[in-house]
């Protein structure tokens, strides 16, 4: 119905709308603000934001997801299926959990987050506002970072099923938003850990800066993929720094 939204370009954000100059075209956010509009109302909100036209003189088209609804109904797994399902989800699970990149970026998080929880605040009232915004960065990056890194291990370990482009797929997109949050992260704690008093800063500095190295390692080709919307007015360089 809208026809300058950029497909996708959610997927590959910070979620920081009111710092982006894209929520215009695009559809998450759209949907968020219909969903406000709409008194919570989900559905309602949905429609309101992206609903499909309707055919003059003619029945509401069916979307790709009743389709799938209705073949899922006619045609159920088995109990059979739905058991090596769950097997296979659990293994993979398991695996997530013992990459040593999961291991590094939960260091760093328990890290982040403890200093976070008993000096953010008195820092911040004694901090300047350049300080004052790096503390909001790492604070809002946190969980971010963490949760784009495990999309990325899920992605590459599902890689047969979704993507076949070795560069244009979920787990390089997932692990370049992880490693430009990385990047801006490390920034801000080096500027945090510059203070006076800065309540032992430098280990979460240290620790950034591992995952960092180890992030790109991992995923050593994820600065290439090219994200929907910020990678045509934007490009970012291999050291994960928006240029």
């Amino acid at each position: 119905m809208i026809g300058d939204r950029i497909d996708f370009i959610s997927e590959y954000c910070d979620r920081r709308c009111e710092r982006c100059a894209f929520t215009n075209r695009c559809s998450a956010y759209a949907c968020q603000v219909a969903i406000e509009m709409c008194d919570g109302d989900i559905a309602a909100g949905i429609e309101l934001a992206v609903g499909q036209p309707q055919p003059v003189g003619g029945e509401k088209e069916q979307t790709v997801g009743q389709q799938l609804m209705e073949e899922f109904e006619q045609h159920p797994p088995s109990q059979q299926d739905l058991d090596a399902w769950e097997r296979e989800e659990k293994a993979r699970r398991n695996r997530i959990k013992k990459n040593p990149l999961t291991q590094i970026a939960d260091t760093y998080i328990a890290i982040a987050l403890a200093w976070t929880k008993d000096h953010a605040d008195r820092t911040r009232s004694q901090a300047e506002t350049a300080v004052s915004d790096a503390l909001d960065t790492i604070q809002w990056d946190l969980f971010l970072i963490g949760a784009k890194l495990r999309r990325a291990l899920d992605g590459r370990d599902r890689r047969d099923e979704w993507d076949d482009d070795p560069i244009q797929n979920d787990w390089n997109g997932s692990a370049k938003v992880a490693l430009i949050s990385l990047a801006r992260s490390a920034d801000a704690w080096r500027m945090v850990a510059e203070m006076a008093d800065n309540f032992g800063a430098e280990v979460a500095v240290d620790a950034i800066a591992r995952l960092r190295s180890a992030a790109m390692q991992e995923f050593p080709d994820a600065m290439r993929f090219k994200r929907p919307g910020f990678d045509d007015v934007a490009h970012a360089g291999d050291d994960g720094r928006i240029c």
